[in-house]
């Protein structure tokens, strides 16, 4: 089993739409899979439960201390279960910091989702959200989505920072699995010249690029996959090309 955040420190850059595609696409392979919805906007628990965040799950487990069986539900997609965050998510990450619970609460807590399902994807909250560096200390991995714009690519940097002070202050942090360029438009001299800079500093760590498309927009706003949509769409084939690239590092 393998816990994956998907984060950047520059928030708009897509990674609920990446959590939720790469989830559906590692279902369709025969995995089992949970997203975690850490971020207190719960747009993947909208996108999985057809706008119902309605359920605090985060909060009935850090501080209600309810089990995980209890609170993992479902997702309309076959194969993949969601721990449902709303904005409870969010007043429960700063009740732990009130509480000064130990730095590794959450990554304790989310502890027995190893037996539950072969991948975990945690769908992480904005930087400056309070438990962003707990909720990242959880994971395995770290996948970085980033936009070809100045301020996206400086996220980048900063994720690199965040692993390494995690590692020293606490002995262990996730590794850095990849750098996907999102919403990249390959058309604009901004976007090929910051890509190439950005297989400069990262090498084999960039992964294959998503084109920007209104499609993956309306995936969401219709509750539905690019896999269900439009199979044949080139971010479609983009998409899978990552989902592979998860499998042949983590299960080769």
């Amino acid at each position: 089993m393998s816990t994956i955040a998907i984060a950047n420190q520059k928030g708009g850059v897509g990674k609920t739409t990446l959590t939720v595609h790469l989830a559906c696409w590692l279902s369709r392979q025969g995995r089992s899979v949970i997203i975690v919805d850490a971020d207190p906007q719960g747009n993947a628990t909208a996108w999985a439960l057809d706008g119902d965040v309605s359920a605090d799950g985060l909060w009935r487990l850090l501080i209600g201390r309810d089990p995980l069986s209890a609170i993992v539900r479902p997702s309309k997609w076959d194969g993949v279960d969601i721990l449902p965050g709303n904005a409870a998510t969010g007043e429960a990450m700063i009740v732990l910091a009130t509480l000064r619970r130990p730095f590794d609460s959450v990554a304790t807590a989310l502890k027995p989702l190893d037996a539950m399902a072969d991948y975990v994807f945690l769908d992480m909250p904005p930087s400056r959200a309070a438990g962003f560096h707990e909720t990242l200390f959880a994971a395995d991995f770290l996948l970085v989505p980033t936009q070809l714009e100045r301020l996206s690519l400086q996220g980048v940097s900063l994720m690199a920072d965040t692993v390494k002070l995690l590692s020293s202050e606490f002995g262990r942090a996730p590794a850095l699995l990849g750098v996907i360029p999102n919403m990249v438009r390959k058309n604009t001299l901004e976007h090929q010249e910051n890509l190439r800079e950005l297989v400069q500093t990262f090498g084999q760590l960039v992964w294959p690029p998503v084109a920007l498309t209104v499609r993956l927009s309306e995936a969401s706003a219709y509750g539905a996959t690019l896999f269900d949509l439009e199979p044949d769409h080139a971010v479609t084939h983009a998409l899978t090309a990552i989902g592979q690239r998860i499998l042949s590092n983590l299960e080769a």
